[in-house]
Order: structure tokens, then C-alpha cells, then sequence
């Protein structure tokens, strides 16, 4: 494989990895009654599609980190192989975490001239939601940039 695909796959695993981490430790920490019991006000079923949504997300990206580590470990890899890989990658964890089926929230594409989070939810979905979509929202940022050239192709 050459350097730079080694090196893209590298990167997009270890951008896999801090998602992965980041949403494994809101999900094992954060239930959805301790969410509910901080904030009473909060849609009991709004706040659980969230929840379930974040652990498709942690799959996916888990799934993706798994078929990448195997890639880089044979350092041998066709173009073509790492390419369909990367574009599951984009499609199931990059377009899912901006624009999910079941429209829990949405992207708000004027978010970067106004220099705030790009992630809007349908409802208020608790301090705790909001912080940890603030903490992977870049990372997910990051990703798409790295892989949008794959949506054309």
C-alpha cells in the first residue's frame, strides 16, 4: 500500500478511535434516567432515540476501526479494497451522525459562518446530549473533510 493511502487510514482510524472512545464512555456512564433525573423537563422518548442513535454510532464506528485495523495490519492492501472501506466509513458514520434516518436532529449549514455548532436538534435534548455533541461533533468534522471526496464517486 502506498504512504499516503497507509497514512489516510491510519488517520481516519484514529479519528474512528476518539469517537468511539468518546461516545463508549457517555453511553456506559450516561443513562437515560440519570439524563432524565437531571433534567426533569426533557422528552423521555426523544431523549432515549438519541441514545439508541449514538449506540448505532458507536458501532459503526467500531465496525469501521475493525475493517481498517485488519488493512493496516497487512501493509499490503489494494486501492480499491481501502476505497470501498472508506466509503462505508463515510456513508455510515459520517452521514449518520449529520443527517440521521430518523431526523432526530439536523445539520445547520450556516453554522460555520455563524460560528457555532453545526447540530441542531428537534428538541432539547439535555446538557449532557449537548456537550457530548460539541465534543465529537469536530472529530466528525474532521472525517467528512478527509472523506468527502468518496460522496461523488
Amino acid at each position: 500500500m502506498s504512504t499516503h493511502l497507509f497514512s489516510q487510514a491510519e488517520k481516519v482510524y484514529n479519528q474512528l478511535d476518539i469517537i468511539e472512545r468518546d461516545l463508549n464512555y457517555f453511553l456506559n456512564d450516561k443513562s437515560v434516567t440519570f439524563i432524565l433525573n437531571d433534567e426533569a423537563q426533557l422528552n423521555q422518548d426523544y431523549v432515549r432515540s438519541i441514545v439508541k442513535h449514538l449506540r448505532y454510532l458507536e458501532v459503526y464506528c467500531m465496525e469501521g476501526k475493525f475493517a481498517l485495523e485488519r488493512l493496516i495490519a497487512t501493509k499490503d492492501i489494494q486501492e480499491e479494497v481501502l476505497e470501498k472501506v472508506l466509503r462505508g466509513v463515510y456513508f455510515k458514520c459520517v452521514n449518520e451522525f449529520f443527517s440521521p434516518k430518523d431526523d432526530l436532529w439536523y445539520e445547520d449549514s450556516r453554522a460555520s459562518y455563524q460560528n457555532k455548532m453545526s447540530i441542531e436538534f428537534q428538541r432539547e435534548p439535555g446538557n449532557h446530549i449537548l456537550e457530548l455533541a460539541k465534543l465529537i461533533e469536530p472529530t466528525f468534522q474532521d472525517l467528512r473533510e478527509e472523506l468527502d471526496y468518496l460522496e461523488a464517486v
